[in-house]
């Protein structure tokens, strides 16, 4: 029989969880938002008027990605908690997290920003859901 002190227990963990993939989700949204968005003035891809040509640079697009990208973060990391990151482990999903977004971002980046935001949110979970699929359910750890 379960008892009312282990499902006080998991209902913390589960709310810590959910707060610290909020917090998460913000940073590494923020920073990926960033990094995309300069990407994709690089390539001429800045989608502003006048501006699109290769190696385009302006300090003021730094803190428009990061605020849009964690602004974003704050909505799908506490999504992707119960559903991938609470069978994965903090640990081993940040990397793929990270790691799938950029490369969704920059995908969709050629394209121009509304689509890098779209992959990018595409390659967060795709990343996730393959690093689900490599793990066991014994060994995930949060």
């Amino acid at each position: 029989m379960v008892e009312k002190r282990d499902i006080f227990l998991n209902t913390g963990e589960v709310i810590g969880g959910v707060f610290l993939s909020l917090f998460l989700g913000i940073v590494g949204g923020g920073v990926c938002g960033a990094v995309i968005l300069v990407f994709g003035a690089f390539i001429g891809r800045s989608g502003t008027t006048g501006t699109e040509y290769l190696g385009y640079w302006d300090p003021a697009i730094v803190p428009i990605g990061l605020f849009y990208g964690g602004l974003l973060g704050a909505i799908v990391g506490p999504l992707a908690y119960p559903f991938l990151v609470r069978k994965i482990g903090f640990q081993k999903a940040l990397l793929p997290a990270f790691a799938g977004t950029l490369v969704g971002g920059f995908a969709g980046a050629v394209a121009g920003p509304p689509f890098a935001v779209i992959s990018g949110v595409c390659g967060f979970f795709l990343a996730l859901l393959w690093k689900r699929m490599k793990v066991p359910n014994s060994s995930a750890s949060s």
